[in-house]
Parts: C-alpha cells; structure tokens; sequence
C-alpha cells in the first residue's frame, strides 16, 4: 500500500461498504481500451450522441463499468463509458440502425446481477484517480461470509464526466458481489 502524506485521509474502511441490490439499468455504452487518462475522448463521443438522439433527460446517469482492476499494463484497461436512459419505453427508440451508424456503442442492460457493495466516495476521490475499492468487505453484511468482492466495478458521476465543469466528480461507487466458490470474472 502506497505511503499517506500527511492529513490524506485513509482508504475506504470495511464499515464505509453496504450491500446494496442489483438494480438493472438500460445504458447507452461505448468502450474504451487504454489508459484510463485517454478516456475523454470516449465520454464526449457518447455524450455527444445521447443529446444528439435527444435521450438525455435530467434523470440520465454516467457510470463507468470498470472491469480490471487496478496495476497492470494500463494499455490492457477496459472499461465502459455508459449513460443510462430513464425509460425502457426510450431504450426502445433506439434501433440496431441507429447503433450501425456509430461504431462500437451498443444498447444495453448493466447491473442487472448483484448483489453490490455500495459506498459514497470522499470528495477528494475523483476521476484523477480511480475512487478506492479497498476495504471492500463491509462489517455485519448477510453476504459477508458467503460473497466476496470481485470486478467490474461501477463507478457513478455526477455528469457526463464530457460536461463536469473541472474534474468529475464520482459520487457513488459499487462493487460486483459473487459468491464465494465463484470464478468471480463475469463475461464482458
């Protein structure tokens, strides 16, 4: 574990993390591979095209699915930039003609499987740096003993990270539960 300066707060703490239920939400997702630096080119493509198609509403969510975990390559790195549409009566305007036209964005459904661990970040924890997921153990949880954490995490911003004045801001962060005899790596 990396050394703290002085007065940087601590990692997350296992009481910082709650199970929360999966909760499906139909997304407008395009993927980027690489380092996660070069990821703005991604949110403002997707965002772009979401008010383009008129499907942003003041309800439409940003969340990134994360799904490596820290370390490594960064060139290896996945993720997804998702906007979620409010309604599945919206999603359905969205036809395959529509996603021909915009190579690698696809319609679909995330967290649509859970159990989650859920914590709200400390505002210091932002897109300059992935929020932490350590500590993702949360005390006195039913899944404790019988799930572990595992990846893709979700990572939810205030806004499109494309139209953040200054750094996005992260302000929820949940974490796929599987059981514990799992593989833990669901298909991406």
């Amino acid at each position: 574990m990396a050394a703290r300066t002085p007065g940087q707060a601590a990692g997350p703490r296992p009481q910082d993390w709650t199970a929360a239920r999966a909760r499906p939400l139909p997304v407008l997702s395009l993927r980027h591979r690489g380092d996660p630096e070069t990821r703005t080119e991604t949110w403002r493509s997707l965002t772009a095209l979401v008010f383009e198609w008129g499907l942003a509403t003041r309800q439409t969510r940003a969340i990134e699915v994360h799904y490596d975990a820290p370390g490594g390559d960064p060139a290896l790195r996945r993720f997804d930039a998702c906007l979620s549409l409010p309604h599945l009566e919206t999603a359905a305007l969205v036809t395959a003609q529509d996603l021909a036209h915009v190579p690698g964005v696809r319609l679909e459904t995330i967290m649509g499987h859970g159990p989650f661990l859920h914590r709200r970040p400390a505002p210091a924890e932002s897109w300059a740096g992935s929020p932490s997921t350590e500590g993702a153990q949360p005390s006195g949880s039913a899944h404790t003993a019988t799930h572990r954490p595992v990846w893709p995490c979700y990572y939810v911003y205030e806004c499109s990270p494309a139209l953040a004045a200054g750094v996005p801001v992260v302000t929820d962060v949940y974490m796929t539960l599987k059981p514990a005899g799992s593989s833990g790596r669901p298909r991406c």
